[in-house]
């Protein structure tokens, strides 16, 4: 009986990594030894990153979604169905509706969920662009906004992309100059820890572009609630601050079926070695992307290249053999400092990154890549 492969989600882990092992199963698939299934609940693929190039019309919605089949290789079985929860003791996945998927190794790349609910207040009030519909909507709402007072804020921590409130402060100054409107405009940030961003050598410098922009910080700013009716964002160290426009990350929290499977923490955020990529206390289950607890960015870039480990060790254990490929904290990330302007972080677990000045030249990189996306990230064809 052929070896199954299962991938549990889509999107850049899940059709990245499934890809992957395929080509390093090659032989193995093509002779039948191998089988590989990708289940994903609608069988589209989102490329995430883009919504907030969606808001500034950088990106057309519809260059954000593709559907999975015409991404996967063709010896990729793609199974559309939502997980209701994994049993790892029987080794297979029941999904909603009563089919049962078995798998003999198990990747999950789940992603995590957006929980705007949580924050009383967030659905009325805040504007997102954490998902495709909420950054068509806050496209239109900068279309039609005419100057006062925005407020930036992070409504909870983890949170995937830890760049992007950076980037959307950053690119709404120069959208306000490009209009004229930045006399008429108060850009306000507010941060959940004593600074603008988590990592010491990334917070300095964004602080001081801050400064130079004119934006007003406010740290630490934990987000208590919201009143739509009144326009003011509350925190619990007791700050409220009035908005004319409020745009705001959701919490995060990790898939529902990772707690109905007891294979996570209190967030759903599933316990994971942070080298091999195993979860904790299972010998054929690898986790990638944002699904893990590793503290580690949740970004696009941390899935991809704990795809290249995760790929290794799942064709060692297909093999029989012992997995030892490790994942040192690879992240890659540009960061928009304007319309046209970016810099970039690179950094692993005993290097702390250091991004360089921003230039057109580090922006016009991101374009590429995001025009290349489909095909040398999600198809792996490189």
């Amino acid at each position: 009986m052929a070896k199954r492969v299962v991938v549990v989600g889509g999107g850049i882990g899940g059709t990245t990594v499934a890809n992957r092992i395929r080509r390093a199963l090659e032989s193995e698939v093509a002779g039948g030894q191998v089988q590989i299934q990708l289940v994903d609940r609608e069988g589209i693929h989102a490329y995430q990153p883009g919504y907030l190039m969606v808001v500034f019309e950088k990106m057309r919605p519809e260059e954000t979604r593709r559907d999975e089949s015409q991404l996967l290789h063709r010896s990729i079985q793609l199974v559309k169905g939502e997980v209701e929860k994994i049993d790892s003791t029987a080794n297979q996945i029941v999904l909603k509706g009563g089919k049962l998927v078995p798998y003999d190794v198990l990747v999950i790349a789940s992603g995590s969920v957006i929980h705007p609910e949580l924050i009383p207040g967030f659905p009325e009030g805040a504007h997102s662009f954490y998902d495709l519909s909420n950054a068509i909507k806050l496209r239109s709402a900068l279309h039609a906004f005419q100057g006062g007072r925005i407020v930036v804020s992070v409504a909870g921590m983890p949170y995937k992309c830890p760049v992007a409130p950076l980037e959307v402060t950053f690119m709404l100054d120069d959208y306000l100059r490009s209009r004229g409107l930045r006399e008429k405009s108060e850009i306000h940030y507010t941060y959940p820890i004593p600074k603008v961003f988590g990592i010491d050598t990334v917070a300095q410098p964004m602080q001081r572009l801050m400064g130079e922009r004119g934006v007003s910080v406010h740290v630490p700013f934990n987000v208590d609630k919201i009143d739509p009716a009144a326009k003011t964002i509350s925190a619990v160290e007791g700050e409220a601050l009035p908005y004319d426009l409020l745009i705001a990350i959701p919490p995060h929290r990790g898939a529902d079926f990772v707690g109905a499977s007891g294979l996570g923490d209190k967030g759903n955020w599933i316990p994971t070695d942070k080298f091999s990529l195993r979860a904790e206390g299972k010998e054929n289950v690898f986790v990638l992307g944002d699904a893990t607890n590793i503290p580690i960015s949740k970004a696009g870039s941390t899935a991809d290249y704990e795809a290249e480990v995760v790929t290794q060790n799942v064709a060692a254990l297909a093999r029989g053999e012992s997995p030892t490929a490790r994942y040192e904290g690879r992240v890659y990330c540009w960061i928009m400092t304007g319309l046209a302007q970016a810099t970039y972080i690179k950094f692993d677990y005993l290097h702390p990154p250091h991004p360089p000045t921003p230039s057109f030249a580090h922006y016009w990189n991101k374009v590429i890549y995001n025009r290349t996306y489909w095909d040398l990230t999600a198809r792996a064809l490189f």
